[in-house]
This record gives C-alpha cells, structure tokens and sequence, in this order.
C-alpha cells in the first residue's frame, strides 16, 4: 500500500524556479570545488552558522495547494568535532549526507554533499533568517534540496538551543542470532509459474553451503530488487526470496489488488520450499501491502508456510484501504501514482492531489490526479457496503483458518490497523497459533515521521526480531521467543517498552468522558467541557444539546499530505479548532495526575441530522501547556451503516440516534498540566471522502446539500468516549 521512493523530478510549478535557481547554484558550487571549502564562513551581520540545527523536509519542490507536513528528520552540525567540522545525521544518529562543503554569505547558505552509492550528486541552496535583535524567534534557513540537478523537497533548518538527542536502534529482544557466516550468490530473475500459467518473477540471495537452508518469502507490489534485504538473510543462512506480484515488474498479469493474493501467496510459498537447498520451511515478510499478502497467504494455509513475521500489515480493504471504516479515502489515489508504471516506482511529487480531492465526482479522482485508472478502481465504487465482494477479499472472516505462528510488528501511529485488528480476532478463536505483537511509537513509514522525541530506546530494528523469530520456527533453534510475554508495547510519554500478556490488558479500567456544554461549543473558544461526570437532568445540567453546520462545500480539514502516503500522524490541530465553527470541542481541565490511555477507545454519540444521511467523526487530542492540540486518533461512522457495513439505512431527518464509533487504539500517558479533548465534526477531509448529505451516491454523485446537527449530551443522551484507562 504504502513505499517511500526518492523524488527525482520538479513538479511544473517549480520550472520556472529551477531555471532561474540552477546558473546560481552551478556557479556557486564550482567555486567551492575551486576553494576546497569544507568550514562555514560568516554571514554579512557577523553571525555563524556553528552550532546545531534541526533538519526539517517537506515532500515536492514546490506547493500543491493543500496542506503540507513538514517532518524533522535529520540533524546537521557545524563546526563540530568530525572533519570538516560538518555533518548531517538522521535522528538515529546514521549519517544522512556526508558534506562536502559549506558556505555562508550574507542571507545565503550552501551545502554540497559528496556522491551517493549510485553517483548522484546532492546540494542545498537556502534564505538564512536570522533571529529577532530582542532574541525572539530562531535562525531559519529555508531552501531547497537538489538531487542530479533538479530540486526534490524543501528542506528548513531551524537552529537548536542544544546539542540533539539521537534515538540509537536497541536491541529489544536479547539473545543470540544466527550470525553472518555465508557468502552470498543472488540471481535477480528466478521465473515461478503459477497455477493459471501466470509467470512471476524473483529476486533470490542463497547462501553459498550445502545446507539445507530455510526459506523468507516476500510478495510485494514495490519491485523484487532487494539486495540488502538478500545478503542480509542469505548470509545468516536463509534463502531470500523477493517476488514481484502478478502486474508487477518482470511479472506476467495484471495488478488486481487483491484478487489473487492467496493463490498466488499459496503457490509461491510451495515453489519457493521446492528450491535446491531448501529445508521445506518456509517464513514470510512483508511491510505494508506485503504485510497482508503474508497474510493472504497464511489463509490458503500452504503445506510449507512455517510462519509469517508482517510489518505494519495493511487491514481488510473496508478497514483502510480503499475504505476506511466503509467510508471511502481518497487519499489513496497518490498509491495508485506510485505503482503507475509498470517496472518502476513512479516520483509522487507532481501528483494533482489536491485538485483531484476537491473535485466530484469523487470516482474521477484518479484521472484528474494524472495516474491511470485500474480496472478495480471501478469495482471499489460498485461495491459500496460489506457485501460477498469485501469479504471474500478480507482477511478478518478468514482468520479462523491461519494454523501458523505469527509476529506482528507495527507502531502506534501506523494507519494500516492490521497488526492490531488481526492479533484482536485471532487471540479470542479457540486453539489459536502463538502470536506475538511488538507495538512501537512509529508511523506506517517509521517514527521518523511522527512529531515528538521519543527517548534513547524508542528505535528498534524490525529485522533482528524477524531473524530471532525464524531462527526458532524455521531453523528449529530453542531461543526461547516462544516462551517470552506475548506483547511489547511502547509507552508513549514515559518512553519505556513494557510487556504484557493479553490485548486489552485485563486491568484496564473503562472509563467514560462526557460532553458538557451550555449549548456553545463550537471551536475551542467555545463553553464545552469534558469529563468524567455523567450529565443529571435537573437545574446545572446545561444545554440539552450543540449544533453546527455541515456543508460539504467547505468541509472541515483532516491535516495529511496524502504524498506521504500516512494518514494517522499526531499533527497539531490547535489552529483548525480555533476558527471553525463547524466542530464541537470538549476540553478537559488541566489533568492534576497524569493519565495512562492504553487499549482501544470507542466514541458514543447521540445525534440528529435534518438529511438522510450525514458523517460523525470524533477525533481524541493531547492538548498541552503551551496551546497545541496535539491529535491522538479519530474515527467515523457514516450514518447509513449505523446498524453494520453490510446493512446500508438512511435516515429519518430530525430522528435522534445512536451512533458507535471505533476510535482505534493508543498506548500513552499524558502528564500533569496536559488537556484531554473531543472533538466532534461531520467531515476531516481528505481523509474521508465528503458525505453529500443527500442519501444518494457519494462517489458518483455532485449535488450536495448542507446538513444542520445536532448532538446530544443530557442525562437520556450521555454522548461520551470511553477510554482504556491503566491504573498507575
């Protein structure tokens, strides 16, 4: 579903740019080479470029019109201890660019780095902004970051007030692990047929012994070629094998989602124990998409899947992707950029997001984002509810057939919901397999992406706990791994792993939020108030309930720059909730003890609507000290599925009802002094697509209609979430 690839081309807005950018920057490079510049010379006012600075990117070269993340993902020093008293480090403390040279002069700073791997060159060119005469703000360089000549992704660099706190990769499991001890062979085109003549391709790394030697296994849309991941298993004494999926890089077909997932997934795993060398067993991986064909292919239970290890495993389709909770998410159109051409992956920088977002109808979005349209984008617009198509393609109904151990590992922030919602289901079936679930602080791409500092063991290396896990179910080694806690969870707020032994944990205590208000909450300058007391009929109740206005003209934003490809980042919503007045905002008093959330939260609201039908989204924010309203999670409900997915109902305008809302799951704590907040809404576009209000067809329709809300919070109707609270 979701791959990071490097942006190697300008968007066309930022032509224009380029040209009048590149003599400058060439001139200026060359007489860096000429001088053999390596340290930072002063500004024009004096000031130096020494010290230490956050290195923050946003995606493309130039703005797309809608809002845009800006990530923190490296540090540079100037004039520091290393040579040429310049680096530029990931927040790991990996080298991100080795610098070559810099310069300073007046407002301009320039940064060339040395070649990478495959030769490209690398530079950034920036606006120095310095700092207030009173001290107020911070010095700013704001540029941007060429590659081969052209410009990717801007790039700002703020100072710090002290050195960085790097987040070193731990080892969270102990313990020892096959070591490197092979040299490595790898053929990059090993054809498999499968069952309907389809021929597949693979990219496979063997160790160089007699073995035998066990089998990992990926499926994967994003290409085969893979050769860190082959000398990385092959050398620890696993055949490595990379297959792309029908449709797919040197694969015969046609990509079809998810189609042919588990018969593909099923003869795959048979052709690849049948290599010379094998020892029969075979284990898979995968991250994202390749995460569920893992699990595609552990439902059609293969006589040779040993085990599966996925990592952030995408949910069923109607979970996440192409819907989210039956609502359709648009933000899946950049993916279908991504895999538009057949033997690469395509640069997502140009894509027309935005304008394909804003436009309706919502089924043309593909076309008018400039990628080409699948044959089974047409079958997501006709299935509209969880009917035979949605479940035949969902792994959820079929889970009750997987006999093998499985390790899940995903992060708190990732939006593909697989690891979680599968360990949830297969934990409560009888006779299950071992699970094992690892649940860091990270997004679907890393923790890179998400706000915040994490503490020194936060970071930890997916692979060593795969290579542990198949050292025992494939090599038959007694380590151990599956006698340890079933669960390791991170522990946003204290930053601490911690083990537990069942999901939700056993001593979670439920508890209910209320909505409050006199009948005012719009923004957060309004009068509604959040807590643990349910409202009582009677003199001081306050309003019988809070309404607002939906017009999906100008819904009411979710902040994602769907380019990323991640959709549940704890983005600051401080500013959104101050000036719309189309959202009810609930508030906490300052927490006087700190408060551990940990589990799945679920939302209950009361509502009425004057349409058949209308959305309901509630979202959970961390609001702190200094103002941000930090998001924490949401979820939806369209109100014609109030009763299931597979049970579509309009409404009778005006009629109160009740609506349950899966919230997801978080596991932190918010501290003394912090704010908890609710906040309620009909729309977080683009995330979900606009509900039209009118009861008709929302993908293929264009008229809407404004909506007018209302919810209810008295004693008959305590509209409330409820919180997996963890005693401290």
């Amino acid at each position: 579903m979701r791959k990071t690839t490097p942006l190697r081309s300008a968007l066309p807005a930022a032509l224009p740019l380029l040209a009048a950018t590149l003599p400058l920057l060439a001139a200026v490079l060359l007489a860096l080479s000429a001088a053999g510049c390596a340290r930072p010379d002063r500004g024009a006012a004096g000031a130096s470029l020494a010290g230490d600075w956050d290195w923050y990117r946003t995606m493309g070269a130039a703005p797309t019109g809608g809002w845009e993340g800006r990530r923190r993902f490296a540090f540079a020093h100037f004039e520091g201890p290393e040579a040429g008293g310049a680096w530029l480090k990931r927040r790991s403390g990996a080298t991100m660019e080795v610098i070559d040279a810099v310069r300073a002069a007046g407002d301009s700073v320039v940064l060339r780095f040395a070649p990478g791997g495959d030769g490209e060159t690398a530079a950034f060119r920036g606006a120095w902004r310095r700092a207030a005469a009173d001290g107020s703000g911070a010095d700013t360089i704001a540029g941007l970051l060429y590659r081969g000549g052209e410009p990717t992704e801007r790039v700002r660099l703020v100072r710090r007030s002290s050195p960085p706190d790097f987040e070193p990769p731990i080892r969270l499991w102990p313990g020892p692990l096959s070591d490197s001890a092979y040299d490595v062979t790898i053929d990059p085109a090993v054809p498999m047929r499968a069952r309907d003549g389809t021929v597949l391709m693979n990219f496979v790394g063997r160790p160089e012994g007699k073995g035998p030697f066990g089998v990992v296994m990926e499926r994967t849309p994003y290409l085969r070629w893979d050769t860190a991941a082959a000398v990385f298993w092959a050398s620890r004494g696993y055949i490595y094998v990379k297959q792309d999926v029908r449709g797919r890089g040197g694969s015969g077909g046609v990509l079809d989602m998810n189609d042919h997932q588990m018969r593909d997934g099923y003869d795959a795993v048979e052709w690849a124990a049948s290599l010379p060398g094998s020892n029969g067993k075979v284990g898979m991986v995968g991250r994202s998409n390749p995460g569920l064909y893992a699990w595609y292919a552990a439902i059609a239970a293969p006589p040779h899947l040993a085990t599966i290890a996925p990592q952030v495993a995408t949910a069923d389709p109607i979970r996440i992707v192409p819907y989210i909770d039956m609502v359709f998410s648009p933000t899946i159109v950049p993916w279908l950029c991504l895999t538009r051409v057949k033997d690469r992956l395509s640069d997502m920088s140009d894509v027309a997001e935005v304008k394909a977002f804003r436009h309706l109808p919502v089924i043309d979005a593909d076309t008018l984002a400039g990628c080409p349209r699948r044959r089974f984008w047409l079958d997501w617009f006709d299935h509209q509810s969880q009917d035979a198509y949605w479940k035949r393609l969902g792994v959820e109904n079929h889970l009750d057939r997987v006999r093998v151990p499985v390790l899940g590992i995903a992060g708190w922030h990732d939006d593909a919901r697989g690891t979680i919602r599968n360990y949830t289901v297969m934990s409560r079936l009888p006779d299950h397999p071992f699970l094992r679930v690892v649940m860091d602080a990270g997004a679907h791409k890393g923790i890179d992406y998400v706000h915040g500092h994490f503490g020194p063991r936060a970071r930890i290396q997916p692979r060593l706990l795969q290579l542990r896990w198949f050292d025992h179910y494939i090599k038959g080694i007694d380590n151990g791994v599956d006698r340890e806690a079933p669960l390791d969870f991170f522990l946003q707020g204290p930053n601490v792993w911690t083990k537990e032994t069942e999901w939700p944990l056993a001593r979670t205590k439920w508890t209910p939020f209320y909505l409050h208000s006199g009948g005012a909450a719009n923004t957060s300058a309004g009068d509604g108030t959040l807590d643990t007391v349910p409202p009582t009929a009677g003199a001081g109740a306050g309003a019988a309930a809070d309404t607002f206005t939906y017009d999906p003209g100008d819904p009411t934003p979710y902040l994602v720059d769907a380019r990323e490809l991640e959709l549940s980042l704890n983005e600051d919503y401080a500013d959104v909730e101050r000036r719309r007045d189309d959202m009810l905002v609930f508030t906490t008093a300052p927490l006087e003890d700190s408060l551990r959330i940990e589990g799945p939260m679920t939302a209950t609201l009361w509502a009425a609507t004057d349409r058949k039908d209308t959305d309901w989204h509630v979202m959970i924010l961390d609001v702190h000290p200094d103002g941000r309203a930090m998001r924490i999670q949401d979820g939806i409900m369209r109100a014609r599925f109030r009763k299931g997915f597979d049970r579509p109902e309009l409404l009778e305008p005006g009629k109160v009802e009740k609506y349950d809302i899966d919230v997801w799951f978080t596991a932190m704590v918010l501290p003394p002094g912090h704010r908890l907040r609710v906040t309620v809404e009909s729309a977080a576009f683009p995330k979900y697509d606009r509900n039209l209000n009118t009861g008709g067809d929302n993908e293929r329709d264009t008229a809407y209609v404004s909506a007018h809300q209302r919810v209810l919070h008295d004693a008959a109707h305590p509209s409330h979430v409820t919180l997996p609270v963890i005693p401290e």
